[in-house]
């Protein structure tokens, strides 16, 4: 059994990591095997340098990172809390599709899929995220609202959708 000393931490940690894997990784990793199918190979580097620092955006809320990032600012830290080390292993990674050609997308592509499906791992849900780019995509996301909403709400932690999505906007009278 794993103990956390933070549980403020680790439940903003599982469900915004979790949106944050649907909404920015998730679909990410099928351009990236399309940018290679068509040998668009600039477009796979920047795709999976994208997908790597969203990767590590997930795994630092795990320790120390936004919640809940204003989308966009230049001030949000997606390393906050992350060892050197995995900040380096990552984008290393990712860095390493800018030289990609014939011989090593194939490698290069599995070695970057693994990466993906451990920081998925790491999330600790018992199975694999359902995938939001398929019919009842849509479900995915009001299912894990629905089962984080009244915990996030009670740990004073900032809901899964951003307040624009959800505050009503009184007509004119």
């Amino acid at each position: 059994m794993t103990s956390f000393t933070d549980v403020r931490r680790r439940v903003a940690y599982r469900a915004h990591g979790a949106l944050r894997f649907l909404d920015d990784v998730q679909g990410g990793i099928a351009d990236i095997e399309g940018a290679i199918a068509e040998r668009q190979y600039d477009v796979a580097a920047f795709a999976a340098h994208y997908l790597a620092v969203a990767c590590l955006s997930i795994r630092s809320l795990e320790r120390a990172g936004e919640i809940a990032p204003c989308a966009g600012s230049v001030s949000f830290d997606v390393f906050e809390g992350l060892a050197s080390e995995e900040i380096t292993a990552g984008l290393a990674l990712a860095n390493e599709a800018c030289s990609l050609d014939e011989q090593t997308a194939a490698t290069w592509l599995n070695s970057f899929r693994l990466y993906v499906a451990e920081t998925e791992r790491l999330l600790g849900y018992d199975a694999p995220l359902l995938v939001l780019r398929s019919l009842n995509g849509p479900f995915v996301v009001i299912g894990m609202i629905r089962r984080w909403s009244a915990l996030l709400d009670e740990l004073n932690l900032p809901g899964l959708l951003p307040s624009s999505w959800v505050t009503s906007k009184q007509p004119p009278a």
